[in-house]
């Protein structure tokens, strides 16, 4: 997602209140953020959908492998429906794979063959693979019973981004949250899905995701998805929206 405006930017003031349009990369559509002290809120209309991840070539204990991590560090649970290396996408296809805890999600290393980690995912469709911490049904009753808000713990390895983690993933953290609503695993006492990412790279952030108005009539279910996070700026890419219609 970037932005054309020019005062978000370096002598954009966190502490002022302002509406900044951004131009989403996946479909080209404008949208206006609102930015608030250190943080900004985006909502956007989006299509849910979801495949199958089918490989002759690999598996999914060859993508853990790939990532140092084994079979035995996933999720497996047959009170929640925990979705489980499937690719689903409110933008590009991500894949899903529920982990067993935030420290084994830690645990995992950057594929270390960039050539066959594209290879891998090309043979699933997949834009990259996405980690998630899960919870026990306890955990989940505790903390709706003690109105505390539980956090994903999320890593993304990109398909092909030139770099092989990402401290921050919106779209992997919209995929995440939409799979999980569609499924009725909803637990946070604000309805909010909190994902945070990065921390094993040291480049700690959190993303807020809320699904409303999920449509499931259709194929690709239609979906309202509003985005609160921390504003991390490394770089910014200014366009020329002139024409440009949502």
């Amino acid at each position: 997602i970037v932005s054309h405006d020019k005062s978000f930017g370096s002598s954009f003031k966190l502490s002022s209140v302002k509406r900044v349009p951004f131009l989403t990369a996946a479909d080209g559509s404008r949208y206006d953020a609102k930015v608030t002290r250190h943080r900004v809120e985006l909502a956007m209309a989006a299509q849910h959908s979801e495949t199958e991840c089918n490989s002759q070539s690999y598996s999914l204990e060859d993508f853990l492998s790939e990532i140092g991590l084994e079979t035995m560090d996933v999720k497996s649970d047959v009170k929640i429906n925990w979705p489980t290396y499937l690719n689903s996408s409110v933008a590009r296809s991500k894949t899903l794979i529920p982990i067993v805890s935030s420290e084994r999600v830690n645990a995992a290393i950057p594929p270390e063959n960039p050539t066959k980690f594209r290879e891998m995912c090309d043979s699933i469709d997949s834009t990259g693979i996405y980690l998630y911490s899960t919870f026990t049904k306890n955990e989940i009753e505790g903390a709706k019973a003690n109105k505390k808000d539980l956090a994903f713990e999320c890593r993304q390895f990109p398909r092909a981004s030139g770099y092989p983690e990402d401290p921050a993933t919106g779209i992997a953290a919209g995929s995440l949250a939409a799979s999980l609503h569609k499924r009725q695993i909803i637990f946070n006492n604000r309805g909010n899905y909190d994902v945070l990412q990065g921390t094993a790279m040291g480049q700690p952030s959190k993303i807020g995701v809320k699904i409303g108005d999920y449509t499931t009539e259709e194929a690709n279910h239609s979906l309202n998805v509003s985005y609160s996070g921390i504003i991390v700026i490394d770089s910014l890419s200014y366009l020329n929206l002139v024409g440009v219609t949502k």
